[in-house]
């Protein structure tokens, strides 16, 4: 099949160390980049001197940093039909990965978009994720994701959304798009980021989910289960303070609207 045409679009802040694997795996794909498209918050360490040639460089606008707004800003730029959204610290090891999320958005009206999971390289294959089982996590993920372009130009990311404007976006999709999203096992999907907040860009995530996607995790049921996993013996202790922070949290949403922002983790 001849290679179809795709923009990767990446948001980058101080991803010296990372971007090169992350270029180096796009360029091993068997259908490579037609053009890159990066958006920088502001880097200081060159990342923005080994940027491929010919690359759009845009530099963020705005006096604070927005996941949903430095995507925007670059969708501005984004002339084919299809764009891999990547991360700046993220490579995809199988080399048929890219090709297989394309085709099947080529040949499926009723797909909007793809993304990889974090698993090891393997036999390629997917599921799919609509409105009747999606769970406020597993849409869309914006660390790796191919997505129709002409979607993305329908309804750009909300800019108030300060975490999970990927699953915030899909739930848009699926409501009232009436598509699906394809979950990709097999594509090797690495994530290496070396800013180690797992716990603070977790909590973030689901705060976000729960104001903007799924608010029924701000009612009594989904609270009580919060708490059940605080008191559960066998939890890990980190999930145990994971789940107490975030019982805090959703009850303060219960009182007044959090004032999170974006933070580049």
């Amino acid at each position: 099949m001849e290679p179809r045409r795709y923009s990767a679009l990446i948001r980058t802040f101080n991803s010296r160390a990372t971007l090169p694997a992350t270029i180096q795996s796009l360029s091993a794909q068997n259908w490579r980049p037609l053009r890159y498209v990066f958006v920088d918050s502001g880097s200081t360490d060159g990342t923005l001197d080994i940027v491929p040639a010919g690359s759009v460089v845009h530099r963020y606008v705005g006096e604070e940093f927005s996941y949903s707004g430095s995507l925007n800003q670059g969708i501005d730029y984004l002339d084919t039909d299809y764009v891999l959204i990547v991360s700046s610290h993220t490579v995809l090891t199988n080399p048929d990965a890219v090709a297989y999320a394309i085709t099947l958005l080529a040949e499926n009206d009723g797909i909007g978009a793809a993304y990889f999971c974090a698993e090891d390289e393997g036999c390629l294959s997917h599921i799919l994720i609509d409105q009747t089982n999606f769970t406020g996590f597993n849409g869309v993920w914006n660390t790796c994701a191919v997505v129709k372009t002409a979607l993305l130009k329908k309804r750009r990311f909300r800019p108030e959304v300060f975490s999970a404007e990927d699953q915030e976006w899909s739930a848009w999709l699926f409501k009232v798009e009436r598509k699906s999203v394809a979950r990709i096992s097999g594509g090797g999907m690495g994530y290496r980021n070396p800013r180690k907040h797992p716990m603070r860009k977790r909590l973030n995530e689901n705060i976000a989910v729960a104001l903007y996607v799924k608010p029924e995790m701000l009612g009594l049921p989904y609270l009580a289960r919060v708490i059940y996993r605080v008191f559960r013996p066998v939890s890990a202790w980190r999930e145990r303070v994971f789940n107490a922070r975030l019982l805090v949290s959703l009850v303060r949403c219960q009182f007044s609207q959090p004032k999170l922002k974006s933070r580049y983790f």
